[in-house]
């Protein structure tokens, strides 16, 4: 080498140190930059002298270090992002058509007044925007058809791009409590009201004996007539009118002997002797009535007339007695209970009889003649009840079917002597079932015609955002059974709705075990369409009304129903939660960025969906992409072509919100390099310096 090859190689030498003190500087500079990557200046040999392998300096190649992972630090804002692992967020240095797209790590974003999310360097986010059913542009269903990896498919990252869509209500979901000691609802059936039937019955106790129409042509009522019940369900019921006694009608019997002068209410028994009496017989024991014209008492069971007579017997425990139509009736309190009458001294017995009526009685089965009495036996029949109404004065009493879905006819039997439903009052006409949700064949909670024992209305919505209240209504129809029916609050809402006959947009029943939990509901309970008149898109809305099961101990039970919905306890009726899943529409609150790369749109309505997905570009040589300003990066032929993927996809990394990658510079290092680099461009201006010696010393010696 000549010297001046030596002071050429001098001078690449101090041209290369500078470079490499430039690129240091620059490091140091932009250590507190976000997502900057460091530059590393790699140096070669120079050969002017192929032949001989002479060297003829030095140059030097910087070479930034992209691919080095910067440290993540936490900023606690939301729209901040780092990169943990491969990939770049897509850039533009605009928002219009024009606009160049850039790759960054530069991550620190915020909303500029136009509601687009910009970085530091005035770079904004790409993204894709995300259909209603957050699907990727280009994937089936989008119509959005642009390929998700090309960048024409990407869209600035913008607030105002934002709408505040309505969400339809899909499922509803309940927790409540049905209280368990509510009465059921009481079946179809009819009243015994004596003013419409038997008048001398008309204004009778519950406790008074019901009298027989003897005295009247084509009797309606006679001992031994059978009432029955006949329910749709569960068959016929019968029941045998009778159990007591019979006088002979006072007023009218052994004219000119006897008894004579004797009234039902007053006269004396002319035909008798004070002393005479006559015996009652009951349960073993014998009771005597004995004759006192002038000084009767019936707490000493003495008479001087059928009203005093009756009074007597009535003073005995588990014995009745009632004067009607100038008759006496005794009978048993229980009307199935036997009793014999018999003479003591006197012929009482022989006047008072009517032709076979006043004589004993004898036990018998499913016999009344008292309204309590048939309130009894009703009662321990299963499947219908009795309830009465003013007992201690005019007394009336219902018979019903203990199902309200069931249905009940009263039947004069076959054979009867008199008419028992003309004398009661009771419709021979089958009557239809109380409650049938369908507002068929029986009335419904929908219609207003049934109240029900408890209500709640939830605010459902459609796909337009319009909310509509619906009412879920319960009424206890058995022990451990509630009907449940679901309608429009507003009918008018409904799209052909029948003010006339309401119809229930679902319906069923809800079943418990005997612990309270939920045991089982109707299939028609799963779910049910609404068809709305305002033209929405009709809804098909779940119900979830807890977990259901089968009773404890029940053979092959595969589970135990849970109380985590609907239950039934001795206690208030109450709501735990009442939720649905829909909303009208709403205004845009915030937007946020999880760390799927999925930005969210928090709407003032409580909803929340996915408007945009950020994507990473990947490069085969991320080392050799172009830099820019701002600390972005451009393709070039060295990186190779991008290729866009979702976070955590192969060959990318994953998003860190809230946070961001600092730069990957280490100052220690930093410093050191640049004290190398000092001393190496010393070293190499000493060379030009030595060179220049030798050169003038060559000049002085020529």
């Amino acid at each position: 080498m000549s010297l001046y090859g030596a002071l050429f190689a001098g001078v690449s030498g101090i041209t290369a140190q500078g470079i490499r003190i430039g690129v240091i500087s620059n490091n140091i500079a932009n250590i507190n930059t976000t997502g900057y990557k460091a530059g590393d200046v790699s140096f070669s040999s120079l050969v002017t002298d192929t032949s001989e392998g002479t060297g003829g300096g030095a140059i030097s190649n910087n070479r930034p270090l992209v691919t080095q992972q910067g440290l993540i630090q936490a900023t606690g804002v939301s729209s901040d992002i780092a990169i943990q692992g491969s990939g770049f967020l897509v850039v533009r240095d605009g928002t219009d058509s024009t606009s160049d797209y850039f790759y960054t790590r530069a991550g620190s974003f915020r909303q500029d007044n136009r509601g687009n999310f910009v970085n530091a360097a005035g770079y904004f986010l790409q993204a894709w925007p995300l259909d209603t059913q957050g699907r990727l542009p280009g994937e089936t269903g989008n119509l959005n058809t642009t390929s998700s990896q090309l960048l024409q498919s990407l869209k600035t990252v913008n607030t105002r791009d934002v709408s505040g869509l309505a969400f339809a209500t899909t499922t509803i979901s309940i927790g409540a409590n049905l209280n368990a000691d509510t009465t059921v609802l009481a079946g179809a059936g009819d009243s015994i009201d004596f003013a419409t039937g038997e008048t001398a019955n008309d204004g009778i106790s519950s406790t008074e004996i019901i009298v027989p129409d003897t005295d009247s042509a084509g009797s309606d009522l006679t001992t031994g007539d059978v009432l029955t019940i006949s329910t749709g369900l569960t068959g016929d019921y019968t029941f045998t009118y009778g159990g007591f006694a019979e006088s002979e009608n006072i007023a009218t019997a052994n004219s000119g002997a006897g008894i004579l002068g004797a009234t039902t209410t007053t006269g004396i028994f002319s035909g008798a002797t004070d002393g005479d009496y006559f015996t009652i017989t009951y349960d073993g024991t014998d009771y005597d009535f004995t004759l006192n014209k002038s000084n009767p008492n019936v707490n000493n069971s003495t008479f001087n007339s059928l009203v005093t007579l009756a009074a007597a017997i009535e003073d005995v425990s588990g014995l009745t007695a009632r004067v009607a139509n100038n008759r006496l009736y005794v009978s048993a309190e229980n009307a199935n209970d036997a009793f014999t009458i018999t003479n003591g001294t006197g012929t009482f017995i022989s006047e008072f009889q009517a032709a076979g009526g006043f004589a004993s009685v004898t036990a018998s089965s499913g016999r009344f003649n008292t309204l309590d009495g048939l309130k009894t036996i009703i009662d321990n029949t299963n499947n219908i009840s009795a309830s009465l109404s003013n007992p201690t004065g005019e007394a009336t009493m219902r018979i019903y079917a203990d199902d309200p879905l069931d249905t009940i006819q009263f039947v004069n039997t076959t054979g009867n002597t008199g008419n028992i439903l003309t004398a009661t009052g009771l419709t021979a006409t089958e009557l239809s079932p109380v409650y049938d949700a369908t507002g068929t064949s029986g009335d419904n909670m929908a219609s207003g015609t049934i109240s029900p024992h408890f209500s709640r209305n939830i605010r459902v919505y459609d796909s337009k955002g319009t909310g509509h209240d619906l009412r879920m209504t319960f009424v206890k129809v058995d022990n451990n059974k509630w009907a449940l029916e679901v309608y429009a609050a507003t009918g008018s809402e409904i799209a052909d709705y029948d003010a006339d006959s309401p119809q229930p947009l679902a319906y069923g029943t809800v079943e418990f075990n005997g612990d309270g939990t939920l045991n089982n509901k109707s299939s028609t309970l799963e779910s049910f369409e609404v068809i709305w008149a305002n033209d929405a898109v009709p809804s098909t809305i779940l119900l979830d009304l807890g977990t259901e099961g089968e009773p404890a101990g029940t053979s092959g039970a595969s589970s135990i129903g849970l109380a985590d919905g609907l239950s039934q306890f001795a206690g208030p009726f109450s709501v735990q939660f009442a939720e649905q899943d829909g909303a009208g529409a709403g205004s845009l609150n915030n937007l946020e960025i999880n760390a799927e790369g999925l930005v969210i749109a928090n709407f003032d309505n409580g909803q929340s969906r996915a408007v945009f997905k950020i994507p990473l570009a990947s490069f085969p040589n991320a080392n050799g992409l172009f830099s820019q300003p701002g600390n972005a990066y451009s393709q070039s032929d060295g990186s190779g072509e991008f290729t866009l993927k979702e976070a955590g996809d192969p060959g990318v990394g994953v998003f860190s919100v809230a946070a961001l990658e600092s730069a990957n510079v280490e100052l220690a290092d930093e410093l050191t390099e640049i004290i190398i680099a000092q001393r190496s461009y010393q070293a190499a201006t000493k060379v030009i310096t030595l060179v220049d010696e030798l050169l003038q010393e060559l000049n002085r010696n020529t």
